[in-house]
């Protein structure tokens, strides 16, 4: 096909019944229609589903790799996790050990008396409250007075604080009492009232 016969092409000479006598430059044209007709349809109904699932699988690996990535981080920390974890439970059992369970709270009411007489107080009174539960252990305050001098009764509450069990102190009033300390005279006796609380872990019995 050259120039002259694209020229001497006229539509209105074309017979649809009768393909073959087309001249060459008609065949030129319906060849190119029909190849582009083909190439479009190829493309809609296989490469166009293919380009969209291929962007979906780009973005499935993509997720897949910040997922793996997460993953073998934490597999590379593992075992300073599980070290991290026993010391965590061994630190847990060392202090449930230092709850006193319910048999030897009368243990714990002479420990806060000897701490009391170690510091040169007077234990006036110690008693237990009603328990009150929480939401992973239950709590024992226990109603304390002493009377003492200044420096006494903070020699006490040091005392109280390093008992083997755990027993926190709250609720501090000090008011002065009648009368002098017996071992400094001339300094105001001081009267103390505070609420020592001790834990019970939950399932233990009461």
């Amino acid at each position: 096909m050259d120039l002259e016969s694209l020229k001497d092409f006229d539509v209105n000479d074309i017979d649809f019944t009768n393909m073959g006598s087309w001249p060459i430059a008609g065949k030129a044209i319906m060849v190119a229609v029909v190849f582009s007709v083909v190439v479009f349809l190829g493309y809609y109904l296989f490469i166009g589903d293919q380009s969209d699932s291929l962007v979906a699988i780009e973005r499935t690996e993509i997720q897949l790799k910040k997922e793996f990535e997460k993953k073998q981080a934490k597999a590379v920390n593992l075992a300073a996790y599980k070290r991290q974890m026993q010391t965590i439970k061994d630190s847990f059992q060392t202090l449930l050990q230092q709850l006193p369970k319910a048999d030897q709270m009368a243990e714990l009411l002479d420990e806060i008396s000897y701490a009391a007489t170690g510091a040169g107080c007077e234990l006036a009174s110690a008693s237990f409250n009603d328990e009150r539960d929480a939401e992973f252990y239950s709590e024992k305050p226990i109603q304390i007075q002493v009377t003492g001098g200044y420096h006494q009764i903070a020699d006490f509450v040091s005392r109280v604080s390093r008992l083997p069990r755990i027993v926190t102190l709250h609720d501090f009033k000090i008011s002065i009492g009648d009368g002098e300390v017996n071992s400094s005279p001339g300094e105001k006796l001081l009267i103390m009232n505070i609420t020592a609380k001790t834990y019970r872990a939950d399932g233990e019995d009461k």
